[in-house]
């Protein structure tokens, strides 16, 4: 599986398990021969929302996740900080920022799985 295949593939699981989690998502296109930068803001593969409403109550608010799909690579302080200049600037309390990574056996012995990062 080419790395192109691989990221769709992951992104493809990332948004399904989104949706069972009742949230609204919009992935962004992959790039293709012409366009090679896609991304929202050019950070971000995904957008998440989900209606959180307040018990016994008509007050509700939309919790947004902006989420960048990974494989195999951990962000260096470097790499994570545009991600963080985002936070800062363009969300607020019922926003957030995450690099979710998906590491295959053998990449990293201890981790296996998705490990999600909630930038703060």
């Amino acid at each position: 599986m080419n790395s192109r295949a691989k990221g769709n593939f992951y992104e493809r699981k990332a948004k399904e398990e989104l949706i069972a989690d009742g949230y609204r998502v919009y992935r962004v296109k992959g790039a293709t021969k012409f366009v090679k930068e896609v991304d929202m803001f050019g950070l971000f593969d995904m957008l998440a929302l989900k209606k959180i409403q307040k018990q016994n109550s008509p007050l509700f608010h939309i919790a947004r996740r902006f989420i960048q799909v990974k494989t195999n690579k951990k962000l260096s302080q470097r790499e994570l900080a545009p991600f963080k200049d985002f936070k800062k600037n363009y969300t607020d309390a019922h926003d957030s920022v995450e690099i979710h990574t998906f590491w295959q056996q053998g990449k990293r012995k201890k981790k296996k799985g998705w490990e999600k990062i909630i930038l703060k």
